[in-house]
């Protein structure tokens, strides 16, 4: 997804930094979001005048100290990360299996909080994480309670063909019938996954929350996880106004 104006320039570079799994360079920026060098150099200067960038000695940047401050006022103050605490810590306890809120943002869902599992075996997943808006179980709860026309463009933008779109949104359908989705092997091999959509009391789209385990462990207890992640969301979507 590409913009145009000198703001959301910046901001594309702010969340590249965020998303990114190491240091980039202005030309790895300037190069994959597509922007001239030099509009990428004057961008980059203002993120770091304001903390939300540092460089780090190698001519490589990364996210600034203002960042964390931003990170910790969400934790914080977040209404739904506030709400859906207890139920995910509920849900971890009941299940021993890694419990994450997800909610959708810029073609990806981000996880946004997690309970991880206590067993040795579990599923590597972090408080942050992107993972686009397509695969796994958390993606196919988020796309198919957003509203239809976003939920098409996404489906575009992610490079599915046309010919293809109409089984998506037949399976989105399904999904929203059974009140879940359920994934296995879509984006970590090996790894089960459930997630049950948030909806307000106007049956608008807040978020999802995902239950995620090793298939081994998962699969001879499908319908236990299946349920309890269900009454988890059921739970906190009556607390969404």
């Amino acid at each position: 997804m590409h913009y145009h104006t000198p703001t959301d320039r910046l901001l594309q570079i702010l969340v590249a930094l965020g998303q990114s799994p190491e240091a980039m360079s202005a030309k790895e920026l300037s190069l994959n979001l597509q922007q001239p060098l030099s509009s990428t150099y004057r961008h980059l200067k203002t993120l770091l005048r304001w903390g939300l960038a540092q460089e780090n000695g190698q001519g490589r940047y990364l996210p600034g100290p203002t960042c964390l401050q931003l990170a910790k006022t969400f934790d914080r103050e977040g209404l739904l990360v506030t709400l859906a605490k207890p139920e995910l810590k509920r849900l971890a306890e009941l299940s021993q299996e890694s419990v994450a809120l997800m909610v959708p943002s810029n073609g990806q869902a981000i996880c946004i909080e997690l309970v991880d599992s206590p067993q040795p075996l579990r599923c590597c997943y972090q408080k942050g994480l992107a993972q686009p808006l397509l695969l796994g179980a958390s993606a196919k709860v988020l796309l198919a309670h957003m509203e239809p026309e976003r939920g098409l463009s996404i489906l575009r933008e992610q490079g599915v063909e046309e010919a293809d779109i109409a089984s998506y949104l037949d399976g989105y359908e399904a999904i929203r019938q059974a009140g879940f989705a359920v994934s296995l092997s879509e984006i970590d091999a090996g790894i089960w996954g459930v997630s049950a959509p948030l909806l307000d009391s106007r049956d608008r789209l807040q978020g999802a929350i995902s239950l995620m385990a090793p298939a081994i462990r998962a699969e001879q207890r499908s319908e236990r996880l299946i349920r309890w992640t269900r009454e988890a969301a059921q739970r906190l979507s009556a607390r969404l106004d």
